[in-house]
């Protein structure tokens, strides 16, 4: 007797789900950083008219280009982080088999997670500080704390990103699989 029903096994379901959470995290990272880029250029083109043609210019664009740039910079290093394609020397690496690559690639992943966590713990007190005291920027005349949290933000990301990396390689070795190198900018 087959019943029609429109439920999803439970594995796949849970599969879906995370693959559903894979591409809002992808995507929101890359929506970001194009916002983040896209203020920085319209910023600047703006504030280089009022300067150049209209011999005026507002305090506030340095500002926001400036911090929007400190964002983008923390967004693109945990997306960098994400895809194995931040800077590295990768010599020793190649010389190894798979086995070789996976224990480099674990002991630069505990590395960089220690140095973000610390850095993470060290870059909260000046945050904190700047909402105890309430400073805010001269020019936007926002909370200074909004833009002194994109350090810790950005290490908290990495954080994340270097954990993400951490579980999606244990799921690669289960598999037989060689570890993930990354993506390459340059051959």
């Amino acid at each position: 007797m087959a019943t029609s029903s429109t439920a999803m096994p439970k594995k796949n379901s849970w599969r879906a789900f995370r693959l559903r959470c894979d591409s809002i995290d992808r995507k929101s990272e890359r929506w970001l950083l194009l916002t983040f880029y896209a203020l920085i250029i319209l910023t600047v083109a703006i504030e280089v008219i009022r300067r150049f043609v209209l011999n005026y210019s507002s305090v506030w664009g340095e500002e926001l280009a400036r911090y929007s740039f400190i964002y983008l910079a923390w967004i693109a290093a945990a997306a960098a982080v994400r895809d194995r394609a931040h800077i590295r020397i990768d010599v020793l690496v190649n010389l190894g088999g798979p086995g070789m690559r996976r224990l480099a690639w674990w002991i630069s992943d505990i590395a960089t997670l220690v140095l973000a966590i610390w850095a993470l713990w060290l870059s909260m007190s000046p945050v904190l500080t700047s909402l105890h005291f309430g400073s805010v920027t001269p020019g936007l005349r926002l909370s200074q704390a909004l833009f002194l949290a994109a350090i810790p933000i950005g290490f908290l990301l990495i954080a994340s990103r270097v954990l993400q990396s951490m579980l999606a390689d244990i799921r690669r070795m289960r598999r037989g699989e060689p570890p993930f190198d990354g993506h390459k900018l340059f051959d």
